[in-house]
């Protein structure tokens, strides 16, 4: 077995964790908005890391609707992107950057097992480091084609 397969596991995972997170923000009958600001307000402000609270009183609930739509148009392209494996370094990168977002809302250590936010972000290491979409994905064809483009 080719050990470059083995790529496709944190791939694959990530790309199905935020198809699942996405998901009812997209179809929620209330708005993901009011959802977030309620999520803030109820968890971040009162568990996030001291400069996340900052973060969230003085940029994030100013523009809660901007920032909303932000998060679903990150998590929808990480989920596209890493299932059909295109731009998939790009793609876990913004994971990073969403799921430190998470972790940070959070509070929680790294090492916390109630979180799996850290877990997952090693995951997207991973997959940034080993260029997962070129396995089996169309990052593939675009590194045939484009070898010397640094994305794929």
């Amino acid at each position: 077995m080719n050990n470059h397969f083995l790529l496709l596991l944190p791939r694959f995972y990530l790309a199905m964790i935020f198809g699942i997170a996405v998901w009812p923000k997209l179809t929620a009958p209330v708005k993901f908005s009011a959802m977030l600001g309620g999520f803030l307000n109820r968890v971040a402000l009162e568990n996030g890391y001291d400069w996340y609270q900052a973060f969230v009183r003085g940029v994030v609930l100013p523009h809660l609707s901007t920032y909303a739509s932000l998060v679903i148009a990150g998590e929808l392209f990480v989920a596209i992107a890493l299932l059909f494996g295109v731009a998939t370094r790009l793609a876990g990168a913004v994971a990073i950057v969403l799921l430190l977002n998470y972790l940070s809302a959070k509070g929680l250590p790294i090492w916390s097992p109630a979180s799996n936010d850290a877990a997952d972000i090693v995951l997207a290491l991973i997959v940034v480091a080993g260029a997962a979409g070129r396995v089996f994905g169309i990052d593939r064809m675009l590194a045939q084609r484009y070898p010397r483009a640094l994305i794929w």
